[in-house]
């Protein structure tokens, strides 16, 4: 039986088989590269939510991404991966791709989200939101949006308090 600690994890790197579902799907778009944390442009923050957490509720996770997340976003008890890409000719231009678990080589995204302005924005996901964990994408200390599992894909929808 698995304990508590077990039964939920999140990582902000990518495994091996990761990131070759992502260099895959690269290499059929050559329009695109991986997000990284200069593009975010939100160092202090970055820090921040590395070294101390945020406002007492969030411990700190040093191997933090913003553009990067695994996690079970579906509840279906295996990996997901969400990455943000940026356009080589325009990088303010932001496609947030999620890839449902397991994860193989030469997958397409089971959601796409493209042309959106990520700079100051990271992944979010699990404690110490509530239960069921969704997949957040927003600014710092912000509400932002949610990823809610619909079918064999998501929907994406701002945070209220009924749903944060």
């Amino acid at each position: 039986m698995l304990s508590a600690s077990q039964a939920f994890a999140v990582r902000h790197t990518m495994a091996t088989e990761e990131k070759e579902v992502v260099s895959s799907w690269l290499g059929k778009h050559p329009g695109y590269r991986l997000a990284t944390d200069r593009d975010c442009s939100c160092d202090l923050d970055l820090k921040k939510i590395r070294s101390e957490g945020y406002g007492g509720r969030w411990s700190p996770v040093p191997n933090y991404h913003p553009y990067t997340v695994v996690g079970d976003f579906n509840g279906d008890g295996k990996d997901d991966l969400a990455v943000a890409v940026v356009r080589t000719k325009n990088s303010l231009k932001f496609t947030i791709l999620v890839f449902n678990g397991p994860i193989e080589v030469d997958e397409k995204p089971s959601f796409i989200n493209a042309d959106s302005d990520m700079t100051g924005v990271g992944f979010f996901f699990g404690p110490p939101r509530p239960k069921p964990y969704r997949l957040v994408v927003g600014a710092f200390e912000s509400e932002g949006y949610i990823l809610i599992p619909k079918g064999q894909t998501y929907r994406i929808e701002a945070i209220s308090t009924e749903n944060e």
